[in-house]
């Protein structure tokens, strides 16, 4: 019975080990995958998260401004020759001071130690407590300054991810197109390779000019190099997606699947009514104008807490203070109550400028000037975020109807192929027709893949500005 056991429980382990490497085989990294491998190892948005996580530290910080600051000293001395000795006095000196009767008592030279000396340890301790009363808002306005830097860090780690999000995206529809590219230039070259041996045949039977003869090879050569340049683009893009995810990525373990998903999204973005869209890009929950306008309420805080520290206006603060200083361990010592060795303070203190040559004056101005300037950004921003979108949104409008056109010509490629076809092999056409025909189909498919990838990019720039 427990061989029966240990073999079923040898057999499921083995099955899962097989469905586990059959899935690695796949290799195949999916849209969301990547996405969640970039958020977890981009440089840039690990430092912002980072910068997120200090932004908390100085709020809370800046709440520690409204309590007690409380400090302690202590300190212990070993004195190996204390100032102070042991201290004597002679018999005789109190004996001549005594009369009995008239009668001096005899001295015999002795001495009585009165006091043991210092003794050679030493504690000092010093306990301070200072608590701000008033500060004309500047403890409470700086609070609200560091909770509005760290919103606005917080907004900007959104915007990076929305914007890594967004080039991912971008990289992989790239990978996308540029790969059916590539398959249509192998199409391509095979045509084109063929051309040169049906021109040089008929250049040897004498029905063609050698300049048609290199005319083709110029043709296939520039092929060869459009190849190239394109192997060089697929591979930085596959640089860059690995460096940003983390991950050794090709061309064969990325599933491309969501692309037909992509593809209706654009076009429903594309349905939509431009002036709407605009509306929301420009609107208080864009990112980038949600952090212009987090930069405004930072300036005019900023100005707050400068009027704080004009001349005149003093900050109010109390202070106690307690302290021990003695020979021995506080509350160890005999009669310590007795003693003056304890010290209790209370203290108010008033701290302002009275003249500094209107160096605060010249410093609220400025800050005045800082909320002017975060005023003209957000409205420069927002010109700037207007163009950008009209300019993508015709940019794709402009692509989609080049899509049709280049679909037209395919189709009338197509039919011309069809035709030349016929031709050639009822024998009133030549091989070279039909090629002709077949290699400017290609083109026409290039250029088809060109603009669906260009009108890709202007879809997800849109869709970022969106967020």
């Amino acid at each position: 019975m427990k061989i029966k056991k240990l073999f079923f429980t040898f057999a499921i382990f083995s099955l899962l080990l097989t469905v586990a490497w059959s899935q690695e085989g796949k290799g195949e990294y999916t849209l969301d995958f990547l996405l969640s491998a970039t958020k977890q190892n981009h440089p840039e948005l690990l430092k912002l998260q980072e910068e997120y996580k200090r932004s908390r530290l100085d709020v809370q910080d800046a709440w520690a401004g409204l309590g007690p600051t409380v400090d302690l000293q202590v300190s212990g001395t070993y004195m190996v020759n204390p100032p102070v000795g042991a201290m004597y006095i002679n018999t005789e000196d109190i004996i001549n001071s005594i009369q009995i009767n008239g009668v001096r008592p005899s001295a015999r030279g002795q001495r009585i130690k009165i006091y043991d000396g210092m003794e050679p340890t030493l504690y000092d301790f010093q306990l301070t407590l200072t608590q701000p009363l008033f500060t004309w808002g500047k403890i409470t306005n700086a609070i609200k300054l560091y909770q509005e830097i760290s919103e606005i860090k917080e907004t900007q780690l959104s915007q990076q991810t929305s914007q890594l999000e967004t080039e991912l995206k971008t990289r992989l529809v790239s990978l996308y197109y540029l790969n059916r590219i590539l398959e249509i230039i192998d199409e391509e070259e095979a045509y084109a390779e063929r051309m040169v041996q049906v021109s040089e045949n008929a250049e040897s039977s004498g029905m063609l000019l050698h300049q048609e003869v290199v005319d083709a090879k110029i043709q296939a050569k520039e092929l060869e190099i459009a190849k190239q340049d394109l192997l060089e683009q697929i591979n930085d893009q596959l640089l860059e997606l690995s460096r940003t995810s983390g991950i050794d990525l090709t061309l064969e373990n990325i599933n491309f699947d969501f692309v037909p998903d992509f593809i209706e999204s654009f076009d429903s973005l594309l349905a939509e009514d431009a002036a709407l869209l605009e509306a929301e890009v420009l609107s208080g929950n864009q990112s980038s104008i949600k952090m212009l306008t987090q930069l405004q309420t930072v300036s005019k805080t900023a100005e707050k807490i400068s009027r704080g520290y004009e001349n005149w206006k003093p900050d109010i603060a109390l202070q106690m203070s307690g302290g021990y200083s003695g020979s021995r361990f506080p509350l160890v010592e005999p009669n310590w109550r007795r003693k003056d060795d304890y010290s209790l303070n209370i203290s108010i203190g008033i701290k302002t400028t009275l003249w500094d040559g209107g160096k605060k004056v010249r410093d609220v101005a400025r800050k005045k000037s800082e909320v002017e300037t975060a005023d003209i950004n957000k409205l420069d921003a927002r010109s700037t975020i207007s163009q950008t979108f009209n300019s993508q949104w015709n940019a794709a409008q402009v692509c989609t109807m080049k899509i049709e056109y280049q679909a037209l010509k395919i189709e009338s490629a197509t039919a011309k192929i069809e035709q030349k076809q016929q031709m050639y092999e009822s024998g009133y056409g030549s091989e070279t027709d039909v090629l002709s025909a077949k290699i400017e189909r290609c083109n026409a498919q290039i250029e088809l893949e060109q603009q669906n990838l260009s009108r890709a990019a202007a879809c997800l720039t849109i869709d970022f500005l969106r967020k």
